[in-house]
């Protein structure tokens, strides 16, 4: 009789070990690999399923999600398919290459980077074949963060620090897109400060809910900041204290909405109190086993007297010789008002701002005029004039001097507050508007984490579209230098000793490095160009 070939194969010293088994591993439902009944995901990292409570089923997660940044910026939120489903990271996408190989053939690649920092695959050139999966997920991807409203009546009922407020309200409106959007069910992504680990400035915070033996229900937050480790419910008032702002930011959307106030009521009330009128019966609801009615009603008391101490220190009377106006806070918002004149928007040829300064003030700006010179440097012209159809009627003087040196202009103006920018970067709407766009700061590097981190790439930056000082010689056929004029006429109001400075100038526009010529649109009329500041 022939015998089997399996038995063939058999070692005589494990022939009496009787049948084997698939005891202790299963096959994985969806590529076959084999896995340990304990294991939490498949072994194999293309595959992507995962199993709960060693049940061999996938847990449905979205893998790729874009982020509403308000800018041209593309950014996803990704799932690391390797550590389960609420693992994720980000992604951002640059522009779109097309490349003609030698027979014709036009090859279209996305260059991205993938800021996951357990992937250290180089993926942003070579071709589609060497994309790390992450890149994959984010160029695949057809779904859309949902962004959520922050109400400022609601931040302000946010019983936590002013500083912790003011910080969330930083966040919020320093840089384009929503401070707060949801990811999936539990998963949020909120914007934080750019920084080496959170280079994009936005970060992941997960809230669970989860039910436990005996019917406990446990409630668990993270937020990838790391100010704190995941907290569960019934969290000690150490715990508590130590809640990040991108935690209350989430709180502050969620009690803003109220599908999500319902959603996530145990987190507006838990750590929030104060956020509803009802709050102290919500509070009374919703706390976990084990903290009395008392300890909550004893937390909403000194909420509400936290709340009025608040408002007692806000209606406290100001003394009014103790608020002074120093020059170089003057001189800032004169420096800020020209850097908000040069907008892409407009034909470069504003009109000329006006202000109504101290004697004293302007001085002192004369002093920096003359910065430099041995003497102090006089005017370019002087001119007497008579005002008959305006208020205040009279003769006046006009003192006027012509700067041509673009870097004696930043000086002038440059204060350590507002630094005059002589050249302004844009980004393009899609309807034809345009927003300012501030480039992230370069942080400087340890030479250990430069070797630590293969896949270091440059910035992607969107379309450069500038704005420009024109001063001085613009081209080499130009004859007459550009100037930047400021006028002085003082004793407009001679009992207060205050004059008129008026400032004249004009700026040009770039596009991808090369000058874009405008032609001059309607003026908006004077009051709209007139700044007083007395």
């Amino acid at each position: 009789m022939e015998q089997h070939p399996d038995r063939m194969k058999t070692p005589a010293f494990l022939a009496d070990l009787g049948k084997p088994t698939l005891r202790g591993i299963k096959k994985c439902p969806k590529c076959g690999t084999f896995n340990g009944t304990r294991g939490l995901s498949c072994k194999n990292k293309s595959c992507g399923a995962v199993f709960r409570d060693g049940a061999r089923k996938q847990q449905p997660s979205i893998d790729a999600v874009r982020i509403v940044t308000g800018s041209s910026s593309q950014v996803y939120s990704v799932r690391l398919r390797d550590r389960g489903p609420d693992y994720r990271g980000f992604v951002e996408l640059g522009a779109t290459e097309s490349i003609q190989t030698v027979d014709g053939t036009i090859i279209t690649h996305i260059t991205g980077r993938c800021l996951v920092p357990t992937c250290f695959k180089v993926s942003s050139k070579g071709g589609t074949q060497n994309r790390c999966q992450h890149i994959k997920l984010a160029v695949e991807c057809h779904m859309e963060a949902t962004p959520h409203t922050l109400k400022s009546s609601v931040l302000n009922s946010l019983q936590v620090a002013t500083e912790t407020k003011q910080a969330i309200w930083t966040l919020a409106t320093e840089s384009s897109g929503p401070l707060v959007q949801r990811i999936t069910k539990t998963i949020m992504v909120v914007k934080c400060k750019a920084s080496p680990k959170h280079s994009l400035g936005f970060l992941h915070v997960s809230f669970h809910e989860r039910t436990r033996t005996k019917g406990v229900i446990e409630h668990k937050f993270y937020c990838s900041c790391q100010a704190f480790k995941a907290s569960k419910s019934g969290t000690s008032k150490e715990e508590t204290s130590r809640l990040c702002i991108h935690f209350y930011a989430c709180v502050c959307a969620f009690a803003s909405d109220e599908k999500l106030g319902q959603e996530f009521s145990y987190f507006i009330n838990f750590y929030s109190v104060g956020l509803h009128p009802n709050s102290e019966r919500q509070l009374l609801a919703i706390y976990p086993q084990g903290y009395s009615a008392q300890a909550a009603g004893n937390a909403n008391s000194k909420a509400k007297k936290r709340k009025k101490d608040e408002v007692t220190a806000v209606n406290q009377p100001i003394d009014e010789s103790q608020v002074i106006m120093s020059f170089q806070d003057w001189l800032a918002s004169v420096t800020e008002r020209i850097n908000q004149t040069m907008h892409y928007q407009f034909d470069g040829k504003p009109e000329p701002l006006v202000f109504h300064v101290p004697q004293a003030f302007f001085d002192a700006l004369q002093q920096r005029i003359s910065l430099g010179n041995k003497k102090k440097r006089l005017p370019n012209s002087t001119t007497g004039f008579v005002r008959k159809d305006a208020l205040p009627l009279g003769t006046f003087s006009k003192y006027t001097w012509q700067i041509t040196n673009i870097l004696q202009i930043k000086q002038i103006f440059d204060t350590p507050e507002m630094p005059l920018e002589i050249t302004r970067s844009f980004i393009e709407n899609r309807n034809g508007t345009y927003v300012p766009f501030k480039c992230p700061k370069v942080q400087v590097e340890r030479i250990a984490e430069a070797y630590s981190r293969v896949e270091k790439q440059q910035t992607i930056r969107p379309l450069e579209l500038k704005t420009f000082l024109r001063v001085g010689n613009m081209s080499p056929d130009q004859k007459q230098p550009t100037p930047f004029i400021i006028e002085w006429i003082p004793d407009i109001l001679p009992r207060s000793k205050i004059g008129e400075m008026r400032i004249k100038f004009e700026y040009g526009h770039h596009r991808n490095g090369h000058i874009e010529y405008r032609e001059q649109q309607p003026s908006l009329g004077p009051s709209l160009a007139t700044i007083n500041i007395h």
